[in-house]
């Protein structure tokens, strides 16, 4: 870079505050020594739903319940809601199966899986029903 002469003194009346250059249109009608910079306060930060890890414990079950309330809610697609009532709704009525099939005392024992899994099938009756009563959004 070649500064000649010309260049450091342009450069030089640049930088230089002078009485022409504070009668700006943009600058206050004020005293040269009385000029003053207002700082805007911080704005304040939005509070964000923070994704869990999943590789801790504590992580996971808060993936879980993020998953089981969404899915409870309404919000998850029509597919998922059918492949849970499949998976889970064939699990469970093959567990229903085996209770009605022996009349032992095993029988109340075979009660104890069905029962467990009826968990997930409450969820996804919670999610069928929000999602028949959710009002449907237009696209645009």
């Amino acid at each position: 870079m070649n500064l000649s002469l010309r260049n450091l003194i342009n450069l030089a009346q640049f930088f230089t505050m002078n009485k022409q250059n504070l009668s700006s249109p943009f600058l206050p009608e004020t005293e040269s020594d009385r000029l003053s910079i207002e700082i805007p306060a911080e704005p304040p930060r939005h509070p964000y739903d923070r994704i869990p890890s999943g590789y801790d414990p504590m992580g996971e079950v808060a993936l879980r319940g993020r998953a089981f309330r969404r899915l409870s809610s309404g919000f998850a697609p029509w597919w998922v809601l059918m492949a849970g009532w499949a998976a889970f709704g064939g699990f469970a009525f093959m567990l229903l199966r085996l209770p009605l099939s022996t009349a032992s005392n095993a029988a109340l024992l075979a009660l104890l899986p069905l029962i467990l899994s009826l968990i997930p099938l409450l969820i996804l009756v919670r999610g069928t029903i929000a999602k028949l009563t959710l009002p449907k959004r237009r696209r645009r």
